[in-house]
């Protein structure tokens, strides 16, 4: 049975303005940044309008997922298996399910960053450029909600489900900084009015209306933000898109094939872009594999799979897929080489990203680690990787934004206007 819209998991009042106000703290826009930006809000033609980011928390393996070498000293304990996207793209056989999506999909294995820490790794798989000390970045989900995102859209732009530690930024203001929802299964108890909605918004107008003397002899930045955040928390529940949450319409058959806690989350996204969000980020922790990487590949795989090949697969029946693009990634991965208690330790010069719809082609394969995965070619450093996923959401990665009065562009090498990322041609 269908959750009724008052009960849809993760929102409430004190969530959203606890959300608002949080951001709000952090500083303001300038009018004129925000004119650039205004001016500079660019069409989108048949390339993405939303994403969905897979995030694999403490570094997935490359080998035993989306770059498997069979025969090799490094193999591990899986084979590899034929995929729709042609002979070059073989997948691990605990990717069945994905490898039904293979033509749909673009695998790019030479991602180098040269960055083995978890935190400093995550950031830059964020933002594209090592952090510039005193200056706020924009994570990627940022830059794509405030580039593809509709006006006056009453739900955030920006939703991350069990999401990292997210580099954010008011660069773009506060509605385009990333929102943390609870997870699908664990609803917010005072979601619930306890008036009907037209009783609710008299009594939120009669509270601001209330507030205007005290707020008219007190100029005060917090107070108008508080307002602006109860307004806009007023807009989100009482909205028609809070439909968008109530996963449990889909047909049962769909929710399975979704599978567990992370598959619900991916459905989740898939209703939520079609519903207008611009990014949704999905967290799925535990690949932090120092010990027994086939034992928790065995355990975590299966679930990854189901997740994302009948996500992939569900957003190209519904014809959503070329106007969505989907990336998986981690901080990094993990080393060909298996050690002394058969985990596979962080690898960040070689590893896996994959991608799937928006303006790729789909069915590629670029880059190659060798025969036992420890021997890259075709190396992609981390600003061609962010380059190609702009490209494939019509944005333009040399369009420039100021943060602390200095010029930065949204694709460039640590941050410097005179650098830029080049998009991986072959993928288009």
């Amino acid at each position: 049975m269908a959750k009724c819209v008052e009960c849809v998991p993760g929102f409430s009042r004190r969530s959203f303005l606890r959300f608002s106000l949080g951001a709000g703290a952090m500083g303001a826009v300038p009018h004129s940044l925000l004119a650039q930006q205004t001016q500079a809000k660019q069409a989108s033609g048949r390339t993405a309008k939303a994403v969905i980011m897979l995030w694999m928390g403490g570094g997935p393996t490359q080998i035993d997922t989306w770059d498997p070498k069979p025969g090799s000293r490094n193999a591990g304990d899986f084979k590899a298996i034929d995929t729709t996207g042609g002979p070059l793209m073989k997948f691990s056989d605990q990717m069945k399910v994905s490898a039904t999506q293979g033509k749909n999909m673009t695998i790019v294995r030479s991602v180098n960053t040269h960055e083995g820490s978890h935190e400093r790794g995550t950031s830059l798989m964020h933002i594209g450029i090592n952090p510039v000390q005193g200056l706020e970045i924009p994570p990627t989900g940022t830059v794509v909600s405030y580039e593809k995102g509709k006006k006056d859209f009453p739900l955030p732009h920006f939703i991350a489900i069990d999401p990292p530690l997210i580099p954010q930024a008011t660069t773009f203001g506060d509605d385009y900084m990333p929102f943390r929802l609870a997870n699908a299964e664990n609803p917010i108890p005072n979601i619930r009015r306890n008036v009907d909605s037209g009783r609710d918004k008299d009594r939120a107008s009669l509270l601001l209306d209330q507030n205007k003397e005290w707020d008219g002899k007190r100029q005060q930045k917090e107070v108008s933000k508080v307002e602006a955040a109860y307004v806009k928390s007023e807009d989100v529940m009482n909205t028609p898109l809070l439909k968008a949450f109530n996963y449990h319409e889909e047909p049962a058959e769909l929710r399975t094939a979704y599978g567990d806690r992370f598959g619900i989350n991916c459905l989740l996204a898939r209703r939520l872009v079609a519903a207008g969000c611009s990014f949704v980020e999905i967290g799925m922790g535990g690949w932090d594999m120092h010990a027994d990487v086939a034992g928790n590949c065995k355990r975590m795989l299966p679930t990854l799979d189901a997740g994302m090949g009948t996500l992939i697969r569900d957003l190209a029946e519904k014809d959503m897929l070329k106007e969505t693009l989907v990336i998986w990634c981690g901080e990094f991965g993990r080393t060909p080489s298996i050690n002394a208690g058969k985990g596979r330790d962080h690898h960040a010069d070689g590893f896996s990203v994959v991608m799937a719809g928006g303006g790729l082609a789909g069915g590629r394969v670029y880059g190659d680690t060798g025969p036992n995965g420890d021997q890259c070619q075709k190396m992609v450093p981390i600003h061609n990787l962010f380059a190609t996923m702009y490209q494939a959401c019509g944005i333009d990665g040399n369009k420039k934004y100021e943060t602390e009065g200095r010029k930065i562009k949204y694709v460039s090498m640590n941050g410097s206007v005179s650098t830029s990322g080049t998009p991986i041609k072959e993928l288009f």
